[in-house]
């Protein structure tokens, strides 16, 4: 048998979108897999996703906790790609298209979608690809005048 752990938006589900952002999604849904039918789905939500650094990491461990033995993706960090490697998972990336969570199992079950073993995207790509809300030209606007005083 088999878990397959996927990133998925909303509350989660088969009929749930996949989610392309593997540490921000909103959860992740798990399938079991024997003999190529899906027994069981759980869904878990992704406490990880407003986290302001690691999001990767501690999204890889509630794919851990959940024992899945294999993960889709999307969009996967180095961060991300290294904990779950570590973990020992299977990492097989979906198309970059949208697919519902179960569009998603059924190609890795059809045997269409291929193994990674390093990050697609850079280091916080989810946050906007590291540069920042400001695209790193922040500028201060405090209206301060700099008069402070001694006493």
């Amino acid at each position: 048998m088999e878990i397959i752990g996927v990133p998925s938006n909303g509350k989660g589900g088969l009929n749930e979108d996949m989610s392309l952002r593997f540490g921000r999604c909103s959860s992740f849904t798990f399938v079991s897999v024997d003999n190529n039918e899906i027994s069981v789905v759980k869904t878990v939500m992704n406490h990880a996703n407003q986290a302001m650094g690691g999001a990767g990491i501690q999204a890889s461990q509630i794919v851990g906790t959940n024992n899945a033995n294999v993960v889709i993706v999307g969009n996967l960090g180095p961060n991300a790609v290294q904990s779950l490697n570590s973990l020992n998972l299977k990492i097989v990336r979906a198309p970059n298209q949208q697919l519902t969570v179960k569009q998603a199992v059924d190609l890795y079950m059809e045997g269409k979608l291929h193994a990674i073993t390093s990050s697609n995207v850079g280091s916080h790509f989810g946050m906007g690809g590291g540069q920042g809300m400001a695209g790193g030209r922040a500028m201060g606007g405090g209206m301060g005048r700099g008069r402070g005083r001694q006493f």
